[in-house]
């Protein structure tokens, strides 16, 4: 037969443990680091990296494919293949940007481009992004070199092997396709956070321990064992 005090005991942890959980915040995913737009200056794609979205005109390597926009595309949301933090590094280092060349009409409302956002995920969670839609405008007409550029990554501290996907979203596109492509020693954003401790909070394996550390200490405070 159960003891009376045993299940006063169990009830009495359940509830510190439920307590627990619901007043303390949850551990959700990091907010991304912070991306900034600028205009200019003017960089040649051929004699920089190659693109991680692009047209066909976009001068990659073999073995470092990319995404390839659809034509006439006005207004879209794409993502381009996954690379390892390794490719990345052997191309432009740590430290780097993405330049954006734009390839607008420019009798229509001044060639004016709306980049909606542009994010970096590792291992599928978000650890760069824009803050806020920008409106670019061409400063060298057709394709070839950077129109403005996205800075701010840093891969320092990320695992070889971990997955990157780089994500444009965009509208008022006019004419022919836009490239974005990677620029070596681009500028780190101040004081970074650690990216291998941010992709731990975006899968949730901090808060997971965190959780567990909390339920075993409620339980011995109540005297059950785990």
């Amino acid at each position: 037969m159960v003891n009376a005090r045993t299940v006063g005991r169990a009830a009495a942890a359940v509830v510190l443990i439920i307590a627990a959980t619901f007043a303390s915040p949850s551990t959700a995913a990091a907010d991304p680091i912070s991306l900034t737009v600028t205009s200019g200056p003017t960089l040649q794609q051929t004699q920089n990296r190659p693109c991680v979205i692009g047209d066909p005109s976009c001068h990659n390597l073999g073995t470092f494919p990319f995404t390839r926009l659809a034509p006439h595309d006005g207004a879209d949301k794409v993502n381009s293949p996954a690379y390892t933090v390794d490719q990345l590094r052997g191309l432009v280092g740590d430290s780097f940007a993405v330049g954006v060349d734009l390839n607008q009409a420019l009798g229509h409302n001044g060639g004016a481009y709306d980049l909606l956002a542009f994010t970096m995920s590792v291992n599928g969670s978000v650890l760069y992004s824009t803050t806020s839609a920008s409106v670019l405008r061409p400063l060298s007409a057709g394709n070839g070199y950077s129109d403005a550029n996205i800075v701010g990554f840093n891969l320092a501290g990320l695992p070889g092997s971990a997955k990157v996907v780089f994500t444009a979203a965009f509208s008022g596109g006019t004419a022919g396709r836009e490239q974005f492509f990677l620029l070596a020693s681009g500028p780190a954003a101040a004081a970074t956070p650690e990216p291998a401790s941010m992709i731990l909070i975006g899968t949730g394996l901090v808060g997971t321990a965190v959780a567990w550390r909390r339920r075993r200490a409620a339980a011995i405070a109540c005297g059950a064992r785990l």
